[in-house]
């Protein structure tokens, strides 16, 4: 035997495989093509479908294009008698006092009204549970109180013939409607969660974004204070990824060497500038500004050592930093140990054997 057509009986992907496909038709020939007698309104549950017709003419016509689609699926059509049609469990009633049909609980006519009796020899909740099951049935498809009370009554007529006494069945849907009509207080056992939520203001939206996520929040994990703060939009700095940087020149705290471009590295100055770097070197009292008295490397260029000799700020470089004039000191002065330098003569720097001597006392 091969099958080749539907799937095996019994296998969990069938109702979900026909449902899939049931739904392929429906946007294929219904959803994309409308028909002259197509329904007005239209509503499916697996294989089970309840429509409405604007004329009985179209019933038929209907039903014989739906066969036509495909023929290993083949409907079949069940009308109203008497104002009602039944559909799953319900009954679909016509009411004449309101523009909505009237919808109960179906009773289909092999049903003998049997359940396990009162005296079987269960646990209690059992039964209880048995009658708030079908009490939450009937509640939920009746589609007024009339019709509620009524499907009670059968309902409650059954059980009596079971064994199962008035009072039970009373008490169990008295607790039933309490549960449906009083709110219940939330007994929390856990601490709640603060959540805060950083967004940009938008104005009146941002005013409905947090309205609508604070309700989302709520009815999801009820144990979350939630909160919004509204913060600056975008602005134009925030598109580019990295600012300006920072000039060399500007920069102070640091420890820095400059060396004579024609001279090569033995001509050369260390030293630490706790204010801004160009001062240090170009501003009044710096190393090479003119009106300086006397330091190394004005010496330096005005003996002349080569054609070519000069200074630039271009050739500073960044040896550490510190964060006070003391500790550039000691910088400095470990830096001029290491670098082999001729310009410097140590007059701003820590000398090296008082610097091991601090090290050591720390």
């Amino acid at each position: 035997y091969q099958q080749v057509d539907g799937v095996a009986m019994g296998s969990s992907l069938g109702p979900l495989l026909a449902n899939i496909y049931m739904a392929h038709l429906e946007e294929e020939f219904f959803l994309k093509t409308q028909h002259p007698f197509s329904p007005s309104y239209y509503r499916r549950y697996v294989d089970d479908t309840f429509c409405l017709f604007t004329s009985e003419d179209h019933v038929d016509l209907f039903l014989n294009f739906i066969n036509s689609i495909d023929t290993s699926i083949q409907f079949d059509k069940e009308s109203e008698v008497n104002g009602q049609l039944p559909f799953l469990d319900t009954i679909i009633k016509r009411s004449l006092n309101n523009m909505y049909p009237d919808v109960s609980t179906r009773v289909k006519p092999t049903d003998k009204g049997l359940f396990y009796n009162s005296q079987s020899f269960i646990p209690e909740s059992y039964k209880s549970n048995l009658i708030y099951i079908l009490v939450y049935r009937v509640f939920h498809i009746a589609s007024s109180y009339t019709i509620f009370h009524h499907d009670l009554q059968v309902l409650k007529s059954k059980f009596l013939k079971n064994g199962f006494s008035s009072v039970l069945f009373d008490l169990t849907v008295r607790k039933f409607l309490d549960k449906q009509y009083t709110p219940e207080e939330q007994v929390t056992t856990v601490r709640r969660m603060k959540v805060t939520m950083l967004l940009p203001y938008l104005g009146p939206l941002s005013v409905f974004i947090e309205r609508r996520l604070a309700e989302l929040i709520a009815g999801f994990c009820p144990l979350v204070d939630f909160g919004i703060i509204c913060g600056r939009g975008r602005t134009i700095g925030g598109l580019f990824s990295f600012g300006d940087g920072f000039p060399l020149k500007c920069g102070g705290g640091v420890v820095c060497g400059i060396g004579c471009g024609s001279c090569g590295s033995g001509a050369a100055c260390v030293g630490g500038a706790i204010n801004a770097m160009h001062e240090g070197f170009c501003g009044t009292g710096g190393r090479l500004h003119p009106s300086t008295e006397s330091t190394a490397l004005l010496e330096h260029l005005a003996e002349g050592m080569g054609p070519d000799c000069e200074f630039g700020t271009d050739g500073i470089g960044i040896l550490d930093s510190c964060a006070g004039d003391l500790g550039l000191r000691y910088a400095g002065g470990m830096h001029l140990e290491r670098s082999g330098q001729t310009l410097d003569t140590r007059e701003g720097s820590m000398p090296l054997e008082m610097v091991w001597l601090v090290v050591l006392c720390l």
